[in-house]
């Protein structure tokens, strides 16, 4: 789960790194910094700099024919959420908290862009991958279930589970790819009960059960919302993508004025 999350908790450890620094500066001079001092102008830099790299990096990796070489198309991934979040948390600092006229558009626009993103990567989640990034195919899925199926049947002699012929990717709403968190989060609770109230060898096989069973209806899921999943990615790329080039008209726009207003005026 920590490797699968990883971009965001190094993403949490430089926003933690960088609002110590900002403490610490606004401690000692004894005021906030000021989106004109040196603090706040690199922080301005380095966060469009950073929201730069998001928009161009990972968008030319997956669009270059020989890209394998650069490396798994999940790694960068990885770095493209590690850059949308730093770079707009710097860019929201900058102005030291003063968001009255272009500032404020931009602070707004940053904040969206983030979120919309936060969603993106939680819809582009529920489609599955494989390691170096690619799409699972609904074949390879019923495969993987059908193993599943018949591991949970030696795990306990019932009729544990449906038979994997009936489901199918007609079946896909877009429910089944929202709510994943909940079914995640019953299966938390379920595995917390069972350490709470067995133990011993009963206690582990009740744990590879549900385990099993976790995975298996994980897999149903997938093959049910696969259709969802993909739908919901396409409509959220016709609104992530216009929001990403309206925040950088904006931020070019709030450039050249920072520009001509400090220098060239003098």
């Amino acid at each position: 789960m920590l490797t699968k999350s990883r971009e965001l908790i190094f993403s949490m450890i430089a926003m933690v790194f960088i609002t110590l620094s900002y403490i610490l500066i606004q401690t000692v001079t004894k005021e906030v910094p000021s989106a004109s001092s040196l603090w706040g102008h690199s922080l301005g830099v380095l966060g469009f700099i950073l929201m730069i790299m998001t928009e161009t990096l990972y968008s030319l990796r997956k669009r270059s024919k020989r890209g394998a070489r650069w490396g798994k198309m999940s790694n960068w991934l990885e770095f493209h959420i590690f850059t949308g979040l730093v770079g707009p948390f710097m860019v929201l600092i900058h102005p030291g908290w003063q968001f009255r006229g272009l500032a404020g558009v931009l602070s707004l626009l940053t904040i969206m862009m983030v979120l919309s993103g936060f969603v993106g990567r939680y819809i582009y989640t529920a489609v599955p991958r494989a390691a170096n990034g690619a799409e699972i195919s609904l074949q390879e899925l019923e495969n993987s279930a059908r193993l599943l199926e018949i591991q949970l049947l030696r795990l306990k002699n019932d009729e544990t589970t449906q038979p994997i012929r009936k489901i199918n990717g007609n079946n896909s709403t877009n429910s089944s790819v929202l709510l994943r968190f909940w079914f995640d989060l019953l299966f938390i609770l379920k595995s917390l009960e069972i350490r709470a109230k067995q133990s011993g060898q009963t206690k582990q096989k009740s744990l590879e059960l549900a385990m099993t069973r976790r995975k298996y209806e994980r897999l149903l899921r997938q093959i049910r919302g696969l259709a969802a999943a993909r739908r919901l990615l396409a409509l959220w790329h016709t609104v992530h993508i216009p929001l990403g080039l309206t925040l950088f008209i904006v931020s070019f726009i709030h450039i050249g004025a920072a520009i001509y207003y400090a220098v060239l005026l003098y």
